[in-house]
């Protein structure tokens, strides 16, 4: 008995040390990311270099795509290092991430793709990443904690990814992996997605007179932003949100605009960006509805990086009176 436990065991570790090794160096998605951490590395050493303040993203790729440092750079002399990784990875985990960029008197802008609480917790990759990069320091922010489920989701297989890719694989005939193959990594860390098929999209939008969703004082999406909010001030960094643009129909802007005052009655500024999350111009975007494409993406630049530079941010007031001149009520339900 004692014997077949022992090879039990031992078959148990042996399989937990492939999966690691499947998943740090043969999983695309992981090697992926991985190598767009170290061109954000390569361009960070050369931002801090000039030791001033600088701006660090943090995100899924539809910041790491849509917002080109090198811009920012040229045009707004902003220093900002595009941290951002993958959306599916979890927003703890990519504003994790970002943080050992940081440094006392930077600022951390952080883009809000989903205020789901299913999307906040670290995912399995998302969690591989963090501690791939980070080792123990991974658990320094106090967003990622050392618990049982992520201790769980470090160890899992990655059985999910390897069914993702043979389906892609098999089903876009030979369209392997769409970052390895349709995309270039820039110096700057800027994500150029190349592929195209958005053309035909057609925008979401909101049902008629549909009441908004009101962020919930105990979600656990505010709980981050609390957790947040309170390491960057110990830290003396400065925290901003984002609201990225995606392939929707102009009446999603109310939604937008009611999460952007939920976090803005938070004491958190949010940047002025009048789009709320709209852009529905299809053939702005390259694969997804969150991906810009290049020419896109440069004009995405631009506009925050005026907003940054000029410190725009929404007031309460001002978005009570967009929603009213949309037809919501401060609640969220539509006007009579």
């Amino acid at each position: 008995m004692k014997r077949l436990l022992a090879i039990i065991g031992c078959a148990i570790l042996l399989a937990l040390v492939c999966i690691q090794l499947y998943s740090r160096f043969l999983n695309p998605d992981m090697k992926f990311f991985l190598r767009v951490a170290e061109a954000s590395d390569g361009w960070a050493e050369q931002i801090h270099a000039d030791e001033r303040p600088v701006y660090v993203l943090a995100g899924g790729s539809e910041a790491r795509s849509g917002v080109n440092p090198q811009i920012m750079l040229d045009e707004f002399e902003l220093p900002l290092i595009n941290a951002a990784e993958s959306a599916g990875h979890g927003l703890r985990a990519n504003a994790n991430v970002a943080f050992q960029y940081l440094k006392p008197g930077d600022t951390l802008i952080l883009s809000i793709l989903s205020t789901d609480d299913i999307n906040v917790p670290p995912s399995a990759s998302g969690m591989k990443l963090n501690a791939y990069r980070m080792g123990a320091r991974l658990f320094n922010s106090g967003l990622i904690e050392p618990s049982m489920r992520n201790a769980g989701n470090f160890l899992s297989s990655d059985m999910r990814s390897l069914f993702t890719l043979l389906t892609r694989y098999f089903g876009k005939a030979g369209r392997l992996y769409k970052y390895d193959e349709q995309t270039i990594v820039h110096p700057s860390g800027w994500m150029e997605v190349q592929y195209r098929e958005m053309d035909n999209c057609i925008p979401g939008a909101l049902p008629a007179a549909a009441e908004l969703p009101v962020l919930d004082e105990s979600s656990l999406f505010i709980e981050t932003l609390r957790k947040l909010q309170d390491h960057c001030r110990e830290k003396n960094i400065s925290l901003i949100i984002s609201i990225p643009v995606g392939c929707n129909d102009t009446s999603m802007k109310p939604q937008y605009a009611m999460k952007a005052l939920s976090i803005t009655r938070h004491g958190i500024p949010v940047l002025k960006d009048e789009r709320l999350g709209c852009l529905p111009v299809p053939t702005d975007f390259a694969d997804t509805p969150a991906h810009l494409n290049a020419k896109a993406a440069a004009e995405n630049t631009r506009i925050l990086g005026r907003l940054i530079k000029e410190k725009q941010y929404w007031t309460e007031q001002e978005l009570l009176d967009t929603l009213q001149g949309m037809g919501y009520r401060a609640d969220g339900t539509p006007q009579q």
